[in-house]
């Protein structure tokens, strides 16, 4: 059978997602809550441990390869079976504290973590498939066998593997030239966490969590410290026994509450429904920055007293957490408190001018003339044809270059990837839409650029500069030009050959 209608499509990629949750529940409810939990934990480490190795050797293997590009790839495959297994472990460890009996069912072994792991990817890829046909990224075709099989014109895979491969090679190269930090002493700042974050994420952070960024960062080291007297590197606690060594080492009551409202992974009674504060798309697998995920909340609550939990990986944990929120990286939805959206917000507006001015500083540093943020009313452009301000204009032997820049985050999955290209197709009110009728009246009306540049431009161009690799670079039908900061100078020496 062979279906072409868009909804009748997502229908049954949806019944599809839901046949793998199935099959993963009825496993589930046969296996035994904490055996399964501390098994993933435990292997999560393991592959944690296996990736810090690669990275440790990558400039080694560099060396003892000629064939540089086979190294690259035979990496970058290693990596995507680590994340594999990280992904379906962490997801398994979130089914598996609301499904799993607590008192009863057997022991789990490893065939029950490789078939439910299994069940898992595909679980994510279908999840994925299905948000990608929704966008109209791939074409509406499913096929289903009288076996049950099912085929899809389109992976997506035309896209997304040099996509992610450009950005493996990104960090491939960062982790040979930074090859000398594994054998240094790193050096301990001096600086207060006001100083290093600023005194309103700060603030903002301890009203949102019931802890400081510092403070967190200290309960690892705790967590940590106890684990090695304990000489085991998986930790089963009750949150009594768990109380007692945070107050013995100095943390408030409102400390602990705050760490257990938010960094506790809750059991619930069923893993497909949430309630306030959570939102549904909190445990939706197949997203990144999710509420309920073991990345955000790696203490694990085998039942309402029992937590279990890895000091490294809370350490990993903490870490993402602050940085991203540090960073903007969540959305403003994401958080309760008024504080931290206000930050957020203000963060990412002051990120999008500083990229700006960053854009800016390259085009000098390559010799062009610059102008930042240049109105559009100074062109004497009316306002019911283009608005707004032109971010970057740069100028050099009469070419001339009006930048749209973004400061993006990193797409990791095939939801990410179509989520970003939705937003930048050019079509009325998403986010390339003002800068391209920004574009076509000063086309329209070049002579108006002198009012800027000093001069009558003999080419005008559009380039969106991006923060970072972005799928749009590897789209055909992106019909503008688009380069990431870093390879500024590679494009503009291009353009000159």
């Amino acid at each position: 059978m062979i279906i072409t209608d868009r909804e009748r499509c997502n229908d049954a990629l949806n019944k599809v997602v839901n046949a793998y949750w199935v099959r993963c529940k009825r496993r589930l409810e046969e296996v035994d809550r904490r055996s399964l939990v501390l098994r993933c934990i435990r292997n999560n480490e393991a592959v944690i441990a296996e990736q810090d190795n690669w990275k440790r050797t990558r400039r080694a293997v560099v060396a003892l390869h000629h064939d540089q590009r086979d190294v690259v790839l035979a990496s970058q495959k290693a990596r995507e079976e680590m994340d594999r297994t990280q992904i379906s472990h962490r997801i398994m460890v979130e089914m598996a504290i609301c499904t799993c009996p607590d008192d009863s069912g057997r022991e789990a072994a490893q065939e029950d973590v490789d078939y439910l792991g299994a069940q898992i990817l595909q679980m994510v890829a279908t999840a994925q498939e299905s948000d990608a046909m929704r966008a109209e990224a791939i074409p509406a075709w499913v096929q289903i066998s009288l076996a049950g099989d099912i085929r899809l014109e389109s992976d997506f895979s035309h896209l997304m593997r040099p996509y992610m491969l450009s950005h493996f090679e990104v960090s491939h190269r960062s982790d040979i030239k930074d090859y000398e930090r594994h054998f240094t002493e790193p050096a301990h700042g001096t600086k207060t966490e006001e100083e290093a974050f600023g005194q309103a994420f700060v603030h903002a952070f301890l009203d949102e969590y019931g802890i400081a960024p510092a403070r967190l960062a200290e309960v690892s080291t705790v967590l940590a410290e106890y684990a090695y007297h304990q000489h085991t590197d998986i930790l089963v606690q009750s949150r009594s026994s768990l109380l007692d060594i945070l107050s013995n080492a100095g943390f408030s009551e409102k400390e602990f509450n705050g760490l257990m409202q938010h960094f506790v992974l809750p059991n619930r009674p069923d893993w497909t429904s949430v309630h306030a504060p959570f939102r549904p798309k909190d445990w939706w697998l197949w997203r990144y920055r999710r509420h309920l995920s073991l990345m955000a909340r790696p203490l694990v609550a085998l039942n309402h007293e029992i937590v279990a939990y890895a000091p490294g990986f809370c350490e990993d944990s903490f870490r993402h957490v602050v940085m991203e929120a540090y960073s903007g990286a969540f959305d403003t939805e994401y958080f309760s408190s008024r504080s931290m959206k206000k930050y957020t917000g203000a963060v990412n507006g002051r990120s999008g001018l500083d990229f700006n001015k960053a854009v800016a500083s390259r085009f000098d540093q390559l010799g062009w003339k610059v102008w930042t943020e240049i109105p559009m009313s100074q062109l004497h452009c009316p306002e019911s044809e283009a608005s707004g301000d032109i971010d970057v204009v740069a100028v050099k032997d009469g070419v001339v270059f009006l930048c749209e820049c973004k400061d993006l985050s990193f797409a990791r999955t095939i939801t990410e990837v179509v989520d970003q290209l939705g937003r930048f197709r050019g079509n009325r009110g998403d986010d390339l839409w003002k800068h391209i009728r920004r574009f076509e009246w000063i086309q329209r009306n070049a002579a108006e650029l002198r009012l800027v540049i000093g001069q009558q431009p003999k080419e005008i161009r559009s380039l969106l500069v991006t923060s970072k690799i972005v799928p749009m670079q590897h789209l055909e039908t992106f019909s503008g030009a688009v380069t990431p900061i870093d390879s500024l100078p590679g494009y503009l020496q291009q353009l000159v050959n």
